[in-house]
């Protein structure tokens, strides 16, 4: 008998596929079985011709909202004929490369219509899951995704909980983390002795939360610190603690309609909190919550504020706790007025906590009880984080349930490559094929514990996806541990080592999510990357293909007196603007007030001996800082998120506030502009303005000049709002096609796709100049 054969590929483990496709050809009276693979889902089926071919047509159309099928591959064989339709256990062999991985995503609303009911048997249990939802990858060991290669194998399932897992028609047949209070993981409290407290766990986590003390939390990716949103006094004890005395806290709500008295909330905005991913949003907060609520102390200097709903069961036990228990679901719907603040446990710095020791030690002195669990992460995961206040969205972080992203490519790369990203949030990609996957933010690569976990996360995503890399990749940055790293695997592994520049890397990473494959301009607006030429650079407008750039233009260099120190204490970056425009001070700023200004203007005098930078980053400091809105950051981007959160309006320019010579954009007259307003309102306008019009002339005259008019947007600086807008909608209206991310981050996180889709497209290129086109060479302006 004909045997046909169904190889689908795709995000097609860990999101109910297999139950799926045993209902489907159940109702089509169809024989055979489907089984899981390292590369996805291998079926078997047999039947009549129209029963086989609707079966392949609602395949596709009607597969569980989380999969994502990327191929589906047929052949017929010969085979004996089959008994029934059954789901065979997973087997190893992998045929074809597949780089997707099921996401973690918050429970379904089924499960949360369980969790509480009285009359269920997982009422208030915090581990609820089926095949539609809950923990995926922070969980996973190995493919193939069955419950023996995740950290659930340590909990036996009991009879009630396995009679689900293997009847076909339950939502649980083949859930693998599937679990209830008898069989799976516990929760529990702790003081910081690490000795479990007695009483139910839940109250005296609230009971914490209601007396303004700190909760560490255990979720599904890593731990949580939690305080009342409310409580002015939690607050500042939880910046103290932590050291963290002005970033933005966010906050956490039962529901939408909890969210409305706190920030402008949008159809869209609901539904991307509501999605399975759960997010973190930053969005504008409204006008009355400043007054009525603790805005203030959430969020000082800002005018945003982050905002996410529950993303774990756990987390709506606390509000269910909260509320005394109903005993119907009619309050998941209601407004509440109480809301958690909700940050990252980690130490200033330092990678998220996920391990229970780890977090009684590390959050001693910091947290005032712990409300634990036993089921281990595996991998650790943040909450993602969207900036949404302006359009386009901009991705700021990749994490719980969008990594790791999966991308389908526009071409097919004959090599496998792993690329390390730079320094400041990175991530790791894998791209093989026609496919790359990117991981999950990793975070910033000045602390040990974070490049330990760079390097765990590339060998724990090779070892998943059985993936053996032929070329690895970095930043062209000698010193970033992302290098060393690549240039030590590359020794150990006897591959090539491929160094890419910073800001080509950012251009070809939204080549590549967008399918690009023509000239584009490149315009990347940054902090900080290192040119081919040895120089620092922030500010470039380039040619880019896939295989190589050419610079168009830079950003005039800003002096950086005191180097790095300078992008610490934008007053630095300040003084050294008035140095060049030959003021001693600005209408609202002396630098001789600044403790250090003596010592700094014995450097001024010496010009040729300051760094410079053409970094556009600096040049949101320099504003800030003669406008007197901040001397000194406590965090990253805090002057140049406190300039924009000034600006209410973009004022028309009554005259041209920046020149453009040789390729070369020089803001000094907008500058000179902005040293003469007392009112920092009024001079924050006016450069954001002046700066977005000087970059729209600047990208018309090489559009003019080069007749391309695809137009690449990327770079840190874009996640300004009104930057992004604006520019965006104005290049539009003048003809040019705009692409800016939209999967991947818009800063560095995105950055290690780029960096793998130049290493396989120079190699397709040309085999014979593979490392001579990827390998800059100091003082030559590009490779082409």
């Amino acid at each position: 008998m004909k045997t046909l054969q169904l190889r689908v590929t795709g995000r097609v483990q860990g999101v109910g596929f297999r139950p799926f496709v045993y209902r489907l050809a159940e109702s089509l009276q169809l024989l055979g079985e489907v089984s899981n693979s390292r590369d996805g889902v291998s079926i078997h089926i047999q039947g009549s011709q129209p029963a086989l071919e609707e079966f392949k047509e609602r395949l596709l159309l009607e597969a569980p909202e989380q999969a994502r099928v990327s191929t589906c591959q047929e052949n017929w064989l010969e085979a004996n004929p089959y008994q029934a339709f059954s789901i065979q256990p997973s087997f190893n062999s992998q045929e074809q490369l597949n780089l997707q991985l099921p996401v973690d995503t918050r429970p379904c609303p089924t499960c949360l219509e369980e969790m509480f009911n009285p009359q269920d048997r997982r009422w208030r249990y915090p581990f609820i899951n089926c095949t539609e939802c809950g923990p995926r990858y922070t969980l996973m060991q190995q493919r193939p995704y069955d419950r023996q290669h995740t950290s659930m194998q340590a909990f036996q399932q009991c009879p009630a909980c396995l009679a689900e897992y293997e009847n076909p028609a339950d939502r649980r047949f083949h859930a693998q983390p599937n679990a209830c209070a008898r069989c799976g993981p516990q929760i529990w409290c702790t003081e910081a002795d690490g000795q479990s407290l007695p009483g139910d766990p839940l109250e005296k986590a609230v009971a914490t939360l209601q007396a303004g003390e700190i909760l560490a939390i255990r979720g599904v990716g890593g731990f949580h610190l939690m305080c009342a949103a409310d409580h002015p006094t939690a607050i500042q004890r939880l910046r103290q603690r932590k050291h963290r005395p002005d970033k933005p806290l966010a906050i956490m709500a039962l529901n939408g309609a909890s969210l409305e008295p706190w920030v402008e909330l949008k159809r869209d905005h609901r539904d991307l909190l509501e999605s399975p991913a759960a997010p973190l949003l930053l969005l504008p907060y409204k006008k009355q919550a400043a007054s009525q609520l603790a805005v203030a102390d959430l969020a000082p200097g800002l005018k945003e504020l982050g905002v996410l709903l529950p993303s774990t069961p756990l987390h709506w036990l606390l509000f269910h706790t909260l509320l005394g228990r109903p005993e119907d679901s009619s309050w998941l719907h209601q407004p509440l007025s109480r809301a958690w603040v909700a940050t990252s446990a980690n130490l200033s710095g330092q990678p998220l906590i996920t391990d229970n020791q780890q977090a009684l030690e590390q959050l001693v002195g910091i947290a005032d009880l712990w409300l634990l669990h036993d089921r281990e992460i595996v991998t650790g995961c943040d909450d993602s984080f969207f900036q949404a206040s302006h359009s386009p969205v901009a991705l700021v972080r990749p994490g719980r349930g969008l990594a790791p992203l999966h991308l389908t490519l526009p071409e097919t790369s004959p090599l496998r490559v792993l690329a390390l990203g730079a320094y400041l949030k990175t991530s790791v990609c894998l791209l093989g094929e026609d496919q790359a996957c990117l991981s999950q933010y990793v975070g910033d690569l000045d602390q040990a514990t974070t490049c330990r976990r760079l390097q765990a996360t590339a060998e724990h995503l090779c070892q998943l996806l059985d993936f053996q890399p032929e070329v690895i990749c970095s930043d062209l940055h000698p010193d970033f541990y992302s290098s060393r790293l690549a240039e030590e695997l590359a020794r150990q592994w006897q591959l090539p080592w491929l160094q890419v520049q910073h800001h080509h890397a950012h251009v070809a990473a939204v080549m590549a999510e967008s399918g690009l494959q023509e000239r584009v301009l490149g315009l990347v607006l940054d902090g900080q990357g290192l040119g081919e030429d040895g120089l620092a650079r922030g500010g470039e407008l380039l040619e880019v293909t896939p295989q190589g750039f050419t610079r168009l233009g830079e950003l005039a260099p800003l002096l950086l007196p005191g180097g790095d120190q300078a992008a610490r204490e934008p007053w630095r970056v300040a003084a050294g603007v008035l140095q060049q425009l030959g003021l001693k001070a600005a209408a609202a700023f002396d630098p001789a007030d600044q403790p250090g200004y003596a010592l700094l203007q014995k450097l001024l005098a010496r010009p040729h001996l300051c760094s410079q930078t053409t970094s556009a980053g600096r040049l949101f400091d320099a504003a800030a800082g003669l406008l007197g809105v901040c001397s000194q950051q406590s965090y990253e981007a805090q002057a140049a998120m406190q300039l924009e959160a000034l600006v209410t309006d973009l004022p028309q320019l009554s005259e041209k506030l920046w020149s453009l010579e040789s390729g070369q954009l020089s803001f000094q007259p907008l500058l000179a502009k902005v040293a003469t307003f007392t009112d920092p309102q009024r001079g924050a306008e006016i450069f954001h303005a002046g700066l977005i019009a000087g970059l729209e002339e600047w990208l018309l005259k090489a559009s003019d000049e080069t007749g391309i008019s695809k137009v690449v947007l990327s770079g840190g600086c874009f996640l300004n709002g009104f930057l992004r807008e604006e520019l965006l909608t104005r290049l539009q209206a003048r003809g040019l096609e705009v692409y800016f991310p939209q999967q991947i981050s818009v800063n560095d996180t995105g950055l290690a796709l780029g960096q793998a889709w130049v290493a396989s497209m120079a190699r397709k290129a040309d085999y014979s100049q593979f490392l001579e086109r990827l390998s800059y060479v100091p003082g030559r302006t590009g490779t082409n």
